[in-house]
């Protein structure tokens, strides 16, 4: 019993600490940062998966979360550091919405997050804590989508929101079958691989990756 609560309070802490690593990523105009700040986060997202594989006995999620691992924590930033360095693009220059007011929306989306759990009373403490942070993660990976101009930031609040449902899956449900396990990560790794040549080409065509300069293409 003792282990249980043991393993439920590591989870938490982890889930917290997910959590601070996307107040980075809201706090940081440095491109470099907030994908260091992504990588940490999924790599503490792949440790839930392992805590939760071992709980269960689960087999499967051990490979969930070696994919997690390998793909989010690791490909991906790897994408995202190779496009910055080959743009010469370092840090952000505009936002829609500075610094100060996002980390107080942040924190604000957090709290309606857990109010709007915590009134499901069916759920226990930890489901209810995942699934609230879960929710935070999604509403934040959107607010990052259109409070940013760089492509590469609205990227990023993309797979936030991704990593917000994936906490959610694997915290509530154990995960969803491996085949659809699967099909999510090749369709994630798909994308921004494919996000990577638009930015590419926005830079080409723009001499930058602020997205505000695609208005001009109307008419």
């Amino acid at each position: 019993m003792s282990e249980i609560i043991l393993g439920s309070k590591i989870v938490q802490l982890i889930i917290a600490l997910i959590l601070v690593s996307t107040f980075l990523i809201l706090g940081s105009t440095r491109l470099y940062s907030c994908v260091r700040a992504f990588g940490i986060q999924s790599f503490l997202l792949a440790c839930v998966a392992g805590i939760v594989a071992y709980s269960t006995g689960k087999n499967d999620i051990y490979i969930v979360a070696l994919l997690t691992l390998v793909i989010k924590a690791a490909v991906i930033p790897y994408i995202f550091i190779y496009i910055i360095r080959e743009i010469k693009v370092k840090r952000e220059i505009e936002l829609y919405v500075n610094v100060s007011p996002s980390l107080i929306i942040g924190g604000v989306l957090v709290v309606i997050s857990y109010y709007l759990i915590r009134s499901i009373n069916i759920l226990s403490e930890l489901s209810s804590f995942a699934l609230s942070a879960s929710m935070s993660l999604v509403s934040i990976g959107l607010f990052v989508m259109i409070s940013r101009k760089k492509a590469i930031m609205q990227m990023l609040g993309i797979l936030i929101m991704e990593n917000g449902l994936f906490l959610g899956a694997i915290s509530l449900t154990y995960g969803m079958p491996l085949l659809v396990e699967l099909g999510i990560f090749f369709d994630v790794l798909i994308g921004v691989l494919i996000m990577g040549i638009l930015i590419f080409r926005i830079n080409k065509t723009f001499e930058s990756i602020d997205t505000d300069m695609l208005k001009t293409l109307i008419g």
